[in-house]
C-alpha cells in the first residue's frame, strides 16, 4: 500500500526482535548501570520525535525506579551546555535516535564535555555502526527498527518498547515484562479488530487532532499527536487529560478529533462527555469496553500496565493519521519540507 503503512504493520515483528536482542544484551546493560550507579538519568532526543519519547522514558524512571531523571532536547543542551553541565554531572545520558547520526546529539555531548561535565553514555539507535556509537560507553543498535519513510512510526514504537523492556528487567517487574512480551500478539489483534473503523474515522470531517494521556505514556502520546502533523499534515496537540480543561478546551469544537487514553475514572468520563457536547469527534482508548454516549471506544480487551497502554495509543494515532492522508491528499512517505534526519 505504501512504505509507511508497511512499517506500521511491521512494528510488532520488530518488537519481538527487540526483546530477544535486549535480553541478550541485558548483562552488559546491567553491568554498566551498576558500575556507574548514576545520581540521575538523562534521556536525550531531537525534535518532537525522540524528545517526546525521552519524556516518557524519564517519567518512567522517576515513577517506577524512583531515581531522578529528566529529558532534554539535544539542541537545547548544545546551545546551553554551560547551563546544563552542573545539572548533568555524573549522569547516565541515554540518547535515543533513529539514525544515530543526528548532529545535535553529538554536538550536545561534545559541548557538555567542553563545559567540564563528566557523564556516561548508553545509546539506543536503529542503525548499525553509527556515529553515536563512537560517543557511547555502550551502544544498542537495532537496525530492524529503522524506518525508511521520512515519518517515524515503527522506529518510535520500538524505541519506546525497548527502553520500557530494559527498565522492566532493571526493576525486576516480571508482570510488566510479561505484558511487553505479550504485546506484539495483542497489538496485532488490536489492529485487525479496529483498522477498518480507524479508516472510517479518518473519513469524518475533522481537520485537527488532540491527543490526551497522562503519566508515563504522555510522551509517546505526544509523538502520536505529531503523526497527524507529519503524516496527514493537519494541526495537532497533546495535553494531559484533565489539564485540557485549562485553556485548550476553548478550541475543541465540531471539527476536532480527540483521542483520549483514559483509565475510565469518573473525572475522565465527565471530560469525555463535555467534549462530546462540544460536537467533537471523541475516541477513547481503554483496557476494557467503555460506553459513553457519543464517543467511539476502542478497547484493547486486556488489563494493561499503564506503560503498555502507550503502545495501543500510538498505533491508533499512526493508522488514523495514515488513512487521513488519503483524505488530505498528502504523501506520507515523502512529506514536503521534512527530512529523515537533520544535519546542521
Amino acid at each position: 500500500m505504501s512504505l509507511i503503512y508497511d512499517e506500521i504493520k511491521n512494528q510488532y515483528q520488530a518488537m519481538r526482535r527487540c526483546a530477544e536482542h535486549l535480553e541478550a544484551r541485558l548483562p552488559e546493560i546491567r553491568a554498566l548501570v551498576e558500575q556507574v550507579n548514576p545520581p540521575l538519568v538523562v534521556f536525550m532526543g531531537c525534535g518532537s520525535r525522540s524528545f517526546s519519547l525521552a519524556k516518557s522514558m524519564a517519567d518512567t524512571v522517576n515513577i517506577r525506579l524512583k531515581r531522578p531523571s529528566f529529558a532534554v532536547p539535544a539542541g537545547d543542551a548544545t546551545v546551553h551546555a554551560a547551563r546544563y553541565a552542573g545539572t548533568m554531572e555524573g549522569a547516565l545520558i541515554v540518547p535515543v535516535s533513529r539514525s544515530g547520526s543526528t548532529s545535535e546529539v553529538m554536538f550536545a555531548l561534545d559541548a557538555l564535555k567542553a563545559a567540564g561535565c563528566s557523564f556516561t553514555v548508553l545509546s539506543l539507535s536503529c542503525a548499525e555502526h553509527c556515529k553515536l556509537s563512537e560517543h557511547s560507553a555502550l551502544s544498542i543498535e537495532m537496525p530492524w527498527c529503522f524506518d525508511e519513510s521520512v515519518c517515524q512510526t515503527r522506529t518510535v514504537s520500538c524505541l519506546y518498547y525497548s527502553v520500557m523492556y530494559v527498565l522492566s528487567r532493571l526493576m525486576g517487574d516480571e508482570t510488566l515484562r510479561a505484558q511487553l512480551l505479550a504485546f506484539p500478539d495483542i497489538g496485532e489483534r488490536y489492529v485487525r479488530r479496529f483498522e477498518a473503523e480507524w479508516e472510517a474515522l479518518a473519513g469524518r470531517s475533522w481537520d485537527h487532532a488532540v491527543v490526551l494521556a497522562d503519566a508515563e505514556i504522555h510522551g509517546i502520546a505526544e509523538e502520536g499527536a505529531l503523526a497527524f502533523k507529519e503524516v496527514c499534515q493537519l494541526p495537532s496537540n497533546c495535553y494531559h487529560v484533565l489539564d485540557v480543561r485549562h485553556g485548550p478546551m476553548v478550541l475543541i469544537r465540531d471539527r476536532t478529533l480527540v483521542i483520549a487514553a483514559i483509565a475510565s475514572g469518573p473525572l475522565e468520563q465527565d471530560l469525555i462527555r463535555d467534549m462530546v457536547g462540544h460536537g467533537s469527534t471523541v475516541v477513547t482508548c481503554t483496557d476494557r469496553p467503555l460506553a459513553i454516549d457519543g464517543a467511539l471506544n476502542f478497547p484493547v480487551d486486556e488489563d494493561l500496565d499503564h506503560i503498555v497502554r502507550g503502545l495501543a495509543v500510538i498505533v491508533l494515532c499512526q493508522l488514523t493519521a495514515f488513512y487521513k492522508s488519503k483524505v488530505t491528499g498528502t504523501d506520507p512517505d515523502h512529506p514536503d519540507g521534512l527530512d529523515a534526519w537533520i544535519k546542521l
